[in-house]
């Protein structure tokens, strides 16, 4: 206390209660390693994949701006419980709905939890001027529960909202082999850019869309020419847990021709 002198032989000690790194964080810290968080990084992809592939179908279709995007969320009644199946055979109704009337079916899919901790899911489907789409619990394509249809304005900020409701604590907590998104109806060239947002940046900044560089044997990964680029982190155990190091720095030398020359559409092949 202001004023008040300590007690003879008394040594005043600060009350802020501040916690000292342990060894193992004091040993990370000196080797400038860092632990990854998995579920952040799991989050992180899905967004940048969801928001992407939901973009670029409304890029597509330049001057069809017309077409409606509907959002349809289908939950399970009580007693019906998730399979690993349902989502995929629901959408195989709808595509075949599309197909049979010479269209193409475009959506993107997540999935959700309920507060009470059941599976149900959101999917923006982009609708042709002039077509109607049954309600598919009515149709017989989700006999599951029931089914919401409704018309948005946004289905992008739509789809992401569900990806952030619950942060990572909601990504592990739904069933194992569940999926928490799916994308159809993309174009080639998108399908290829969207697999292209998911390398790292230094094989982003040597390539183009169009070029199939994989993960080598034994980490790093390999271009199209079979060259083995190593990773530029090393994966080191940090006194109670595995740690990421950084051991190399390739760059980020920018080719004006490389990434954007998806724009220029090539006629799909085995790539």
């Amino acid at each position: 206390m202001s004023g008040v002198s300590s007690p003879s032989g008394l040594v005043s000690v600060p009350t802020t209660d501040k916690r000292l790194p342990s060894p193992s964080e004091s040993l990370r810290s000196a080797l400038g390693a860092f632990v990854p968080d998995p579920d952040r990084s799991r989050i992180a992809k899905l967004r940048r994949a969801v928001g992407f592939s939901a973009r670029a179908h409304l890029a597509e279709r330049p001057g069809f701006r017309s077409d409606a995007v509907l959002m349809l969320t289908a939950t399970y009644r009580d007693g019906a419980e998730w399979e690993p199946g349902h989502v995929r055979a629901w959408l195989k109704n709808v595509r075949e709905w599309f197909k049979a009337r010479g269209k193409v079916c475009r959506y993107v899919w997540v999935a959700e939890l309920t507060k009470r901790g059941r599976v149900h899911y959101h999917v923006a489907l982009w609708m042709p001027s002039g077509e109607f789409l049954p309600a598919s619990d009515a149709a017989g394509w989700w006999p599951h529960g029931s089914t919401r249809t409704e018309r948005a304005r946004a289905a992008v900020p739509y789809l992401l909202k569900y990806l952030s409701k619950g942060g990572t604590a909601e990504a592990h907590k739904l069933p194992s082999g569940a999926r928490m998104y799916g994308v159809g109806g993309l174009e080639f060239a998108m399908r290829r850019a969207r697999r292209w947002l998911g390398l790292p940046g230094f094989v982003q900044s040597r390539s183009d869309i169009f070029d199939s560089w994989h993960r080598a044997t034994g980490g790093g990964w390999c271009s199209p020419e079979l060259v083995v680029i190593p990773s530029e982190f090393q994966r080191v155990w940090a006194g109670d847990s595995f740690a990421l190091l950084r051991v190399a720095d390739y760059g980020r030398p920018f080719n004006p021709s490389g990434p954007f020359t998806w724009v220029h559409r090539r006629p799909e092949s085995k790539a």
